[in-house]
C-alpha cells in the first residue's frame, strides 16, 4: 500500500469514527423524538381563524383583496408572540388580550408549540378557548418544534389541522410560507425550518424578493423563526441568513424568535415571549438588546406610520419602541 492510499485510509477511519462520536453526543438533539403525551382530560377543536379563510371575524375583503378591519378600518393592530412552547396559560392569554384591547389579529414567531403533538395542540386550544384571541385571526410560521426530528424531519401533520394560511408561496411550502395584504401593509410569514435542499434556497430567495418588491408603497413586516443575525452564542443559521439577507433588507421590520432573546438592529428584530435560555451574543451594532426578560410586542398601522412596541411580558411595561415612516 503507498502512502497516499495509507493516508486516505487513515482519513476515512478518522472520518468515520468522527462521525459516530458526533451522532453518538448529538443523537438525542439531532434525532431523539421525546415520548408523546396522552391528553388525559376533554378534548376540543384546534382550527384557528387564519387569513386563507374565505371570511374571517371583524375583517373583509376589498375589491384589491386587501383584508380590511370593519371595526376600524383606519388602524391596524396585531399582537405578536414567540417562542411560546406551549408554555403560557389561559390567564397569560386573558391578561394579554386585556392588554392590547384592541388587537385585530395576532401573529407568533414558530414554536408555539413544544413538540408537534396533539397533547400540546389540545393544551394551547384550551389555553386559548374563551379568550378574545380565541375569536380573532393568526398568523403563524412553524418553528424547528412543529416538526418532528430525524432523517426526514416532516412538518407534524396537525400544522394543515390547525391553519388554513393563504396559498400564495411557491411550491412545496404551501400553508407554511405566504402573505397577507392589508390595506398599506404586506405581512409576509417564512417556515426556514422546511428548507432541505439547495433549490428551497434559492427558491425562497426568488420568491421573497419578488413578494417584497410587489408590495410598492405599502409597508412590508417578514415574520420567521430562524434569525438572519443570531443573538446567541452558537445559533447562526447560515443557509437562512445567504437566501434571506439580501431581500430582508428590503423590508421594514424582519422580526424572528429562535434564539430566545431580544434584540433591534433594523429592520432585524428577535424576540422571545417565554424563556431566556441560550447564551446571549452581544453585537456593538445592536440598537437594543434584553436578555433577561421575556416580552410581547403590538404593532400598529395608522396612515404613514407603523409603530413597534416591545411589552415586558411579566408586567406590561414598555422596553422598546420605534416608528417607520413612509
Amino acid at each position: 500500500m503507498t502512502t497516499r492510499q495509507t493516508f486516505l485510509s487513515s482519513l476515512v477511519i478518522l472520518l468515520v469514527l468522527g462521525g459516530a462520536v458526533l451522532c453518538a453526543l448529538r443523537w438525542q438533539a439531532w434525532f431523539g423524538m421525546p415520548e408523546e403525551p396522552v391528553w388525559q382530560g376533554s378534548k376540543t377543536a384546534y382550527t384557528f381563524h387564519c387569513f386563507g379563510d374565505d371570511s374571517l371575524p371583524g375583517f373583509v375583503q376589498d375589491e384589491q383583496g386587501y383584508w380590511q378591519d370593519t371595526l376600524l378600518p383606519d388602524t391596524l393592530d396585531i399582537l405578536l408572540l414567540g417562542d411560546v412552547h406551549s408554555l403560557l396559560t389561559h390567564a397569560d392569554y386573558d391578561t394579554l388580550a386585556s392588554r392590547v384591547p384592541h388587537a385585530d389579529c395576532y401573529a407568533q414567531l414558530g414554536d408555539w408549540l413544544e413538540r408537534g403533538y396533539e397533547y400540546y395542540a389540545q393544551q394551547l386550544a384550551f389555553a386559548l378557548k374563551g379568550t378574545r384571541l380565541d375569536s380573532i385571526p393568526v398568523i403563524s410560521c412553524p418553528g424547528n418544534h412543529e416538526y418532528h426530528k430525524g432523517l426526514r424531519r416532516p412538518l407534524s401533520p396537525l400544522w394543515n389541522e390547525m391553519f388554513c394560511h393563504p396559498k400564495n408561496g411557491f411550491a412545496g411550502f404551501e400553508n407554511t410560507t405566504y402573505y397577507v395584504d392589508f390595506k398599506g401593509l404586506r405581512f409576509i410569514a417564512l417556515d426556514t425550518e422546511g428548507l432541505r435542499w439547495l433549490h428551497d434556497y434559492t427558491r425562497l430567495n426568488t420568491w421573497l424578493t419578488g413578494v417584497i418588491r410587489q408590495a410598492s408603497d405599502r409597508f412590508v413586516v417578514v415574520i420567521m423563526h430562524h434569525p438572519v443575525y443570531s443573538a446567541s452564542r452558537g445559533r447562526f443559521n447560515p443557509g437562512v441568513y445567504l437566501s434571506c439577507v439580501a431581500p430582508l433588507r428590503e423590508a421594514d421590520l424582519v422580526i424572528a424568535g429562535h434564539d430566545h432573546q431580544y434584540a433591534r438592529q433594523l429592520p432585524f428584530v428577535e424576540m422571545t415571549s417565554t424563556t431566556t435560555e441560550h447564551t446571549p451574543r452581544f453585537r456593538h451594532y445592536h440598537e437594543r438588546q434584553g436578555v433577561t426578560s421575556v416580552y410581547y410586542q403590538q404593532l400598529s398601522l395608522w396612515g404613514d406610520t407603523l409603530r413597534m412596541r416591545t411589552y415586558r411580558l411579566a408586567d406590561g411595561e414598555l422596553y422598546d419602541e420605534c416608528f417607520l415612516t413612509r
